[in-house]
């Protein structure tokens, strides 16, 4: 295999963001770096690992809205960052949610959908639809969920109980999806990200509020683009 191969595929990735996606990456890079500069409420060690997450995470985010395979690399970085900064925040049921489900699951995810590659673009996946009968079966598991959760978090005084259950209950079904492929994910990421742009704005953690914003409109970016590539190429990606 040509050695230079990973590095050839990591640029074509990056050449596939649009002008805004560049514009978003940007605007986190300086938001978050002014943040660090002038937040005294926080330890400046918890500054630098969330401003590092950020920045891995919204590099993940608008991979994935390309399909691209690349993004669980970043993904697991962004993920064993994030796990310390729920840690600090006393944000229980999503630092679960990380540290159990996501972090072993981006591993899995990389592995899967390396097998599944599109014949136009080798840095991405094929992608699909998920039925009617899906999409109700996945709502009904939501709620039951967020509600078992919330009972669960409120017993052990995380904060934010309805929120952070939310985003648990939604965040189970979503990686699930997303690492089976369906373009549906997105319209849990949808709503796991608008609760999460909410709960960081009661956090009053501006870095982190920046990169769950940037999130919210990738995610609404990433149904259209995986939707739309699935209809492209569909007899490819069935």
């Amino acid at each position: 295999m040509n050695k230079t191969m990973p590095k050839n595929i990591f640029i074509q990735a990056f050449l596939n963001l649009k002008w805004f996606e560049w514009v978003m990456f940007l605007t986190m890079i300086f938001i978050g770096g002014y943040y660090v500069l002038i937040d005294n409420t926080h330890p400046m060690w918890y500054l630098i690992v969330n401003y590092i997450c950020s920045i891995m995470g919204v590099c993940c985010i608008f991979l994935c809205a390309h399909a691209s395979w690349t993004n669980w690399i970043f993904g697991i970085v962004n993920t064993s960052l994030y796990i310390v900064i729920l840690g600090y925040n006393h944000v229980f049921g999503t630092m679960a949610l990380e540290l159990f489900y996501y972090l072993p699951i981006n591993i899995i995810g990389f592995l899967m959908w390396r097998k599944h590659l599109d014949k136009q673009e080798k840095d991405k996946c094929k992608t699909r639809v998920m039925s009617w009968k899906m999409r109700i079966i996945m709502t009904v598991i939501v709620i039951v969920s967020a509600v078992i959760c919330h009972y669960i978090l409120v017993k052990i005084g995380g904060r934010t109980a309805w929120f952070d259950a939310f985003v648990v209950a939604v965040g189970l079904n979503a990686m699930f999806y997303e690492v089976k492929r369906y373009a549906d994910q997105y319209y849990l990421w949808i709503i796991a990200d608008f609760i999460a742009v909410i709960q960081w704005f009661i956090l009053a953690d501006m870095i982190m509020f920046t990169k769950k914003s940037i999130y919210l409109v990738m995610a609404v970016f990433g149904l259209f683009n995986w939707r739309r590539m699935q209809k492209e190429r569909n007899v490819e990606n069935n």
